[in-house]
């Protein structure tokens, strides 16, 4: 597997990932996408931006995760641990259906951590919707602390726990 930038040409795979993992939280009473979230249009310009990052296995798209310092509005009424240094944020971790099961998730965390400590980020920060138990789990098991929750405005009643991972600066070997 590789960890690896997203291009341009791999938008319409990345998109059918995100529809078929859509469709499977939806059958497991867990909307927190749709069909009008994450849209086509939204992860055109992550791509774009270079903030998407893929797990490759071979030429197959087998993971996605969006990475950047947008912290949505709602972040500010989190009583977050690292208040002085350079978060890196995650949004829209998918993992394809076909590869669920596997592990992928927490080596897509190992990956993100180990190269936001490679370009001097201080924390991680995420949010999931609380009715999203494996995530939930997944969170717990990989380290991060539950840091409070919160309502986002296009989410209505639903309520998402965020959670926080302070990075110690990784260690060069002489």
């Amino acid at each position: 597997m590789q960890f690896v930038k997203a291009r341009a040409d791999q938008l319409d795979e990345i998109v059918n990932m995100y529809r078929l993992a859509t469709r499977k939280l939806n059958r497991q009473g867990i909307e927190q996408w749709n069909e009008e979230y994450p849209a086509r249009e939204r992860l055109r310009k992550d791509i774009a931006k270079g903030n998407m990052y893929l797990l490759m296995d071979g030429n197959q798209v087998a993971a996605s995760v969006v990475l950047d310092q947008h912290e949505d509005p709602e972040y500010d009424e989190v009583d977050w641990k690292d208040e002085r240094g350079e978060p890196l944020v995650v949004h829209r971790l998918c993992v394809h259906p076909g590869w669920q099961g596997r592990g992928l998730s927490k080596r897509l965390l190992r990956e993100i951590e180990r190269m936001a400590r490679q370009k001097g980020y201080t924390s991680i920060r995420l949010d999931t919707m609380m009715k999203n138990e494996r995530a939930v789990n997944l969170y717990d098991s990989q380290g991060y602390e539950r840091r409070g929750t919160i309502r986002l405005a296009d989410f209505g009643d639903e309520e998402f726990l965020t959670f926080e991972k302070k990075l110690e600066p990784s260690r060069v070997l002489h």
